[in-house]
């Protein structure tokens, strides 16, 4: 029976029940008999192999739980390229706990936005997973801080035997996103000792965006706008545009990139500038190269004792391309400070001047893209290690178990990037350097540099923990105990190359260096009062050692699960949750970065026309403002995330073959940690006048000017609450066609409030459509002798647009509903052939109709893909 990998349900019903003690994630008790007090989904790998997932992440984008979204490396113009994270219940990234076989993998040293840190999806292997169990309840109690709205845990292969080999083929029907994956399992047991092999091998294309019609052009989409990039001098004092004569045509200076006559809106309404297709350069998705190694060694020292050890390594190379980069002087870009210069302002008269000699000679600067540098190219060179060791054993004749673990886990990032050393750039258009010529080549290699950035977390940890029965109890069976303690030293270091830092080159950059020790003690209590009711009770106390204000935190929890029948399961938990803030938003440096906003307090009407009065115009519509100046502050003095989790749930089993459970869920937090977007502050302030401090106008009250910005920094919201309910329906049935199944598996998102300071009033996030209200899955599975197939369909609800403030019907983003299937074959006992095509109706990923910009959809950190439709074919074979 499928599991229903996208529900929660019990122990699978045809499991046969011996006397062998297991623990699931969730506790750290032991147990023979599990009454599912918690919500718990676990995927096993015949699931997720059927269902036609290629990597981890994945298969956790697909669950109906992940109300936020998924980040990924589709968001190629993100701080984290290479790296992927999801966020269940849409509490944020970083606020579910991920763990391999129940330990603590490092945060990715660089975080998403160059703020938020999280665990990166994408560094463990497929080949290494077992199973995937997800608790979608909070678990402070068991496992500390960032087990928030939940936790992931991979459960790796072991006791392998024999050798087994995987290898799967995917592509597209549309082009890009070719992919390849080999898996190579091999292990053998020579009396007390087992050895266990596994090799990953992951390559990608990229996906450009030329190879999907919609993203194809900067304009391929009627509400989309070139850039103002192309040759273009402008007249600092006229405020008039100069585009280059031959603009578009092959004599001009971009080779013909140019596009002529853009109207584009940098400083005033009806400005006309050489532009710029910036699409034909970029990706939708990066492409990517993985090789990872687990080695795995088991050494049974006698009946009560054994030594365990594991080995880990995996190399990420992504290479990520971007257009090439935006230059206009010191009015767009700055001066930088390592070569003296006038900001590339040339004045009245210079010989490279396009005014000079003409009636109309005034200063300005030359704003076009630096084709001739190339496109920016950034090559991520990511290596991760882990290292485990230990000891596991038992005592009192099997009433006791004990484990001891030392692990030691480190990513490292190289990253490496093309770049231009700025004021001597500037330095150079000052003396002479006419950029309505093609630049010299011995010009371009002059300022030319490769910009490196060393980024690295690690964390060192020591475990112990102990459970089993004590002496008393009742009639159905001895209490049961866990004590667990951890002592966990984790450090990090984001350090961009110094001319980057010193802003004496393009594009943004993040920084930081920190480090914390973290103890937690806690411990477990289960009480089988009867066969029809138990409890579940346990403490764990964190104390946090840094430099912040962070101290420690006591967080409790209460589980129980009441059987009024055989066949129905109550249940309930409640929970104090605890999160330390990152340490990117404790110890980070200035992240500054170059956004587009949407400005509500700027609108223009279907002619491009200021509108004064928005409200008597229905065509008004904000203003798209590119690449605004953006800065992002951490805070040392950030108070900890403290917060309460509930869950009520029933389950109903009439038979082996029917299973249903309803479970609602309620989170609530304080002090909530966040560092809010460019754009949801410009929209905040303009439709609550909340956060406006943060929006730093030019003198004409808009974002265009050079002196505008925004600042944000790591604050704590006043409190943020969601609640809904998961539903799971898992049936199983068989006629003279084979054997089938079918699950349907649903969320519903009731509410998702935040209120954003002490005095001011809760905002209803799921009302304004910031999350999708319901999220479904049904999947049918059907099987015959050696014949399989497997149909999937995802349903996410619609959501309103990223860039509006007073939201109408006409700003939500349409509900996308994507169909799959997957069929296998099984040649003998060794050999099976899978096919199988993701998104069968090649659904393109919904327009966010407030998005004036390239791509036009929420991607990046949203719910969508571009991948469209993705053929695969898959080969296991064991011998």
């Amino acid at each position: 029976m499928l599991s229903g990998a996208l529900s929660a349900q019990e122990t699978p019903k045809n499991t046969e029940k011996d006397d062998k003690k297991i623990v699931v994630t969730g506790t750290r008790i032991k147990k023979i008999d599990i009454n599912n007090l918690s919500p718990i989904l676990s995927i096993s790998r015949e699931d997720i192999d059927k269902q036609g997932y290629a990597t981890v992440k994945d298969v956790i984008d697909g669950l109906t739980q992940n109300t936020g979204g998924t980040f990924d490396n589709s968001a190629t113009f993100g701080f984290s390229p290479g790296a992927s994270s999801v966020n269940l219940r849409g509490i944020g990234f970083g606020h579910t706990l991920v763990l391999v076989d129940g330990r603590r993998l490092p945060i990715y040293p660089i975080g998403i936005g160059g703020t938020s840190n999280f665990v990166d999806l994408s560094s463990i292997p497929m080949a290494f997973v077992e199973r995937i169990d997800v608790l979608t309840d909070g678990a402070s109690a068991v496992y500390g801080s960032d087990a928030v709205s939940g936790v992931i845990n991979i459960i790796t292969r072991k006791d392998i035997e024999g050798i087994a080999m995987n290898y799967r083929f995917g592509d597209t029907s549309d082009e890009g996103y070719e992919n390849h994956r080999f898996n190579l399992l091999t292990g053998a047991r020579n009396g007390d000792t087992q050895i266990d092999l596994i090799l990953d091998f992951w390559r990608q294309k990229a996906l450009w965006a030329s190879q999907r019609d919609y993203a194809a052009s900067d304009v391929s989409n009627p509400r989309g706008e070139y850039s103002g990039g192309g040759a273009t001098f402008y007249g600092l004092d006229s405020g008039q545009t100069y585009q280059h004569p031959d603009c578009g045509t092959p004599n001009d200076p971009l080779g013909g990139l140019g596009v002529p006559n853009v109207e584009f809106s940098f400083f005033e309404q009806g400005e006309i500038w050489c532009g710029f297709d910036r699409s034909a350069f970029r990706q939708l998705i990066a492409p990517q190269d993985r090789s990872s190694l687990m080695s795995r060694l088991t050494y049974e020292v006698s009946p009560e004792l054994s030594f365990f050890g594991r080995i880990g390594f995996s190399n990420t190379q992504t290479d990520v391309q971007l257009e090439p980069n935006f230059y206009g002087g010191a009015v767009f870009n700055g001066f930088g400070s390592a070569v003296a210069n006038n900001g590339a302002i040339l004045p009245p008269g210079a010989i490279n001047n396009p005014t000079t000699g003409t009636a109309f000679e005034e200063s300005g600067v030359f704003v076009r893209r630096l084709i001739e540098f190339g496109p920016r190219q950034i090559d991520i060179d990511n290596n991760a290690y882990n290292l485990l060791g230990g000891l596991q054993g038992s005592f009192g004749g099997g009433q006791y178990d004990w484990e001891f673990g030392v692990s030691y886990n480190k990513t490292d990032l190289d990253i490496d990037s093309n770049n231009i050393l700025l004021s001597a750039l500037n330095s150079a258009v000052d003396n002479g350097l006419d950029l309505f010529q093609p630049i010299p080549q011995s010009t371009v290699n002059a300022l030319t540099f490769t910009a490196n950035r060393n980024s690295y977390s690690s964390n060192r940890a020591i475990d112990f923990s102990i459970s089993g029965d004590l002496d008393i109890g009742f009639e159905a069976g001895p209490i049961q105990f866990a004590v667990a303690a951890e002592k966990i030293k984790e450090e990090y270091s984001d350090q961009p190359d110094p001319l980057v830092a010193q802003g004496d080159a393009f594009d943004g950059s993040s920084s930081g260096r920190g480090e914390r020790k973290h103890l937690g003690v806690g411990g477990e209590l289960s009480f089988p009062f009867s066969d029809n009711f138990e409890l579940d009770i346990a403490l764990r106390w964190d104390d946090y050692d840094d430099a912040s204000s962070v101290d420690s935190a006591f967080s409790p929890r209460v589980a129980m699960g009441y059987r009024p029948t055989d066949t129905i399961l109550t249940r309930f938990s409640w929970g104090k949750s605890f999160r330390a803030p990152d340490m990117q938003r404790l110890f980070g440096g200035a992240t500054r970065a170059f956004v587009d906003i949407v400005d509500p307090e700027f609108q223009i009407d279907s002619n491009g026309v200021f509108c004064p009065d928005p409200d008597a115009d229905p065509t008004c519509n904000p203003a798209l403002v590119q690449s605004v100046r953006v800065t992002t502050l951490s805070n040392i003095d950030l108070n900890e995330e403290e917060g309460s989790n509930v869950n009520l749930g029933i389950v109903w089993e009439p038979n082996e073959d029917l299973s249903v459970s309803l479970d609602y869920f309620q989170i609530k937090l304080d002090e909530v940690v966040a560092a809010p977007s460019a754009q949801w502050i410009v929209a905040v302030c303009s439709e609550f006048d909340v956060l406006c401090e943060f929006v730093n106008r030019d003198a004409m009250g808009t974002l265009s000017g050079g002196g505008a910005s925004i600042t944000t920094q790591a604050i704590n919201f006043a409190e943020q609450d969601t609640d809904g309910v998961d539903l799971s329906f898992n049936y199983d049935w068989s006629n003279q066609a084979g054997k089938w199944s079918a699950s349907l598996n649903t969320t519903w998102v009731s509410n998702f409030k935040t209120r954003f300071t002490r005095d001011s009033a809760k905002v209803e996030r799921v009302g304004l459509g910031e999350l999708p209200e319901y999220r479904i899955n049904l999947m049918f599975d059907w099987r015959y002798q050696n014949w399989g197939a497997t149909f999937r369909v995802n349903y996410i609800d619609e959501l309103v647009g990223q860039f509006c403030a007073a939201c109408d019907d006409d700003d939500y983003i349409d509900s996308w509903t994507t169909f799959s299937l997957n069929t296998r074959y099984s040649y003998s006992e060794y050999t099976r052939i899978r096919f199988g095509i993701n998104n069968l109706t090649n659904e393109e990923p919904p327009q966010d109709p407030t998005q004036v910009n390239w791509p036009w959809f929420f991607n990046g950190g949203g719910y969508y893909n571009p991948i469209g439709r993705e053929f695969y074919l898959q080969l296991d074979t064991s011998l």
